[in-house]
């Protein structure tokens, strides 16, 4: 049987944690921002038309 099945992670010692506190775990975590659909499609497309422009760009088909 694998040892691997045995590790554990140890918990983190945060006396000796030189992160700054607002990089630190957060609880909480809000998504109450909306999508605008019609900005995603328009800027989406203007993704599609870039890759389709760039001359190294190809279609697996295209082999």
């Amino acid at each position: 049987m694998s040892e691997l099945n045995y590790l554990q992670f140890q918990p983190i010692d945060s006396s000796s944690d030189d992160l700054p506190e607002e990089h630190r775990h957060q609880d909480e975590i809000v998504l109450d921002d909306g999508i605008d659909e019609e900005q995603l499609d328009h800027y989406w497309d203007e993704v599609v038309q870039d890759i389709h422009q760039d001359p190294d760009w190809f279609t697996f088909t295209d082999e």
